[in-house]
């Protein structure tokens, strides 16, 4: 029998458990290559110096899901046909959220709860679909545009993972529309 291992995720450093390294982390959504044996995970990866530029992007980012996981919370507690398309959201919202935690550990601050703007969903789900499928494209272009910006190891790798999440969101999006127009 196959014996079971300890992964552990590069970027939201939370551990899983299992026989194979998953696909993508079931906490932050980074992809596979940012999961290790935990015997090969770096110590103290949240313990760097930060430039200015990177604090300002990072305090961005913090807004940007801060306000996506609000969506997607009253998202979540919206009803459909099947309940397929909440517990997307809800889904979709816990992993905002863990990004929401791995940006204020780079920080070294307690994150944000409310968003700098009060959103307002809609009884449509093919009009909240794409109001997410907007956040998510206009977080997908500044985590880019921001690992490019960043020279702290570190936060470029973090950006740069959390860039290639949101895109799995956008295509999570087009999926869900689809499901809402059937």
């Amino acid at each position: 029998m196959t014996e079971a291992k300890v992964w552990r995720c590069c970027i939201c450093g939370d551990s899983y458990l299992g026989y194979d390294r998953p696909t993508n982390c079931p906490f932050c959504g980074a992809h596979a290559q940012y999961i290790l044996p935990s015997s090969n995970f770096p110590l103290r990866v949240n313990d760097v110096q930060i430039t200015e530029s990177e604090r300002a992007d990072l305090e961005y980012a913090c807004d940007l899901e801060v306000t996506n996981l609000t969506l997607y919370k009253a998202l979540g507690e919206m009803g459909d046909r099947n309940g397929l398309i909440p517990s997307a959201y809800r889904a979709l919202g816990k992993i905002e959220h863990e990004h929401l935690s791995v940006f204020g550990k780079l920080l070294k601050v307690p994150v944000p709860t409310e968003p700098k703007q009060a959103l307002t969903v809609q009884d449509n789900w093919t009009a909240n679909i794409e109001l997410s499928h907007q956040h998510e494209e206009i977080a997908a272009q500044f985590y880019r545009e921001a690992a490019e910006r960043a020279t702290t190891p570190r936060v470029k790798i973090v950006f740069t993972a959390i860039a290639e999440v949101e895109e799995d969101h956008i295509a999570i999006d087009n999926y869900l529309k689809s499901v809402a127009e059937n």
